[in-house]
């Protein structure tokens, strides 16, 4: 591993593999200067991409651009680490450019494999950097989905047969910041009935639809589950022409029926832009900016 950064250095970046499932179990780490052990001073920032479960296009380097603006932005020194996770690919053979072979690890995951990554991922930050539940988990449309599935962790243990890698001593994060998130797999794939391309992603990624409650965020129970929890802020675009705000408004209304409100805060962020234009600008970094901003004002 690199040689840890001195205070006022150039942030030191690199890439882990995390685990030898396949070549996508890769974290991309960002160190803006040496890691503090200082508890409640400084934050990570860790990224999950979207992408529909499926799309080699969209992968961990999508968080360059934001991780460029929190680097110059306001809060840059409560910031003590960055890290972007690449996780394992439901199939694609149909990509126009980079189909997806039966053979390949990579691209041939269904959940509970996507979810497994992400907490193998966020385990080996948590076991180098030892930073327990003092980050922000950040996810982008499939990549918000995740980060509420791993807050969901010990629920799907009290729930269901224990096959969601639940015995991975992962510490859920202090905040979540869902931009653009699926949440309801259900109410996604009726909500575009006209465009069958939607009901095959999620198919592709969670098999049948009697399968898709039991893996939707809309299904969890926070208030109990993820008891490190103090914030969460569910982040939307009414430009948004591949996701209809419906699915923040469903996300918004479980955590308030969950007891969320008490004692913990919740957040109604509108963000601008079409659906991947919030990562591809500033408005990805406005959103965890927002959330940094509202943990250090609590």
């Amino acid at each position: 591993m690199p040689s840890m950064a001195a205070p006022d250095s150039k942030p030191i970046k690199f890439t882990h593999q995390y685990s030898s499932e396949s070549e996508l179990n890769t974290v991309d780490i960002c160190l803006p200067r040496s890691p503090s052990r200082d508890n409640g001073k400084r934050y990570w920032v860790v990224f999950i991409h979207g992408g529909a479960w499926l799309d080699p296009d969209t992968d961990s380097s999508s968080f360059a651009v934001t991780q460029d603006h929190l680097l110059a932005g306001r809060h840059r020194d409560l910031i003590e680490g960055y890290a972007s996770i690449n996780y394992r690919l439901s199939p694609f053979p149909s990509h126009p450019t980079n189909p997806s072979h039966p053979a390949d690890p990579a691209r041939n995951a269904k959940h509970p494999d996507h979810i497994t990554d992400v907490l193998r991922a966020v385990l080996y930050l948590q076991e180098t950097y030892h930073f327990g539940d003092r980050y922000i988990l950040a996810g982008h449309s499939a990549g918000a989905t995740l980060s509420f599935q791993l807050a969901m962790k010990r629920y799907w243990g009290q729930q269901y047969e224990p096959t969601y890698a639940l015995e991975l001593n992962v510490v859920p994060p202090i905040a979540i910041a869902g931009l653009a998130g699926i949440y309801d797999l259900h109410a996604l794939v009726r909500n575009h009935a006209d465009k069958p391309e939607y009901h095959d992603f999620i198919a592709g990624a969670f098999g049948p639809p009697a399968e898709w409650d039991k893996a939707s965020p809309s299904h969890g129970a926070y208030a109990s589950s993820w008891k490190e929890g103090q914030l969460a802020v569910i982040a939307h675009s009414a430009g948004d022409t591949l996701l209809e705000e419906e699915q923040a408004q469903i996300q918004l209304d479980t955590l308030r029926k969950s007891g969320w409100s008490e004692g913990r805060a919740l957040h109604d962020l509108e963000l601008h832009g079409d659906h991947d234009e919030m990562w591809k600008g500033s408005e990805a970094a406005r959103a965890i900016d927002f959330t940094i901003q509202q943990l250090v004002s609590r």
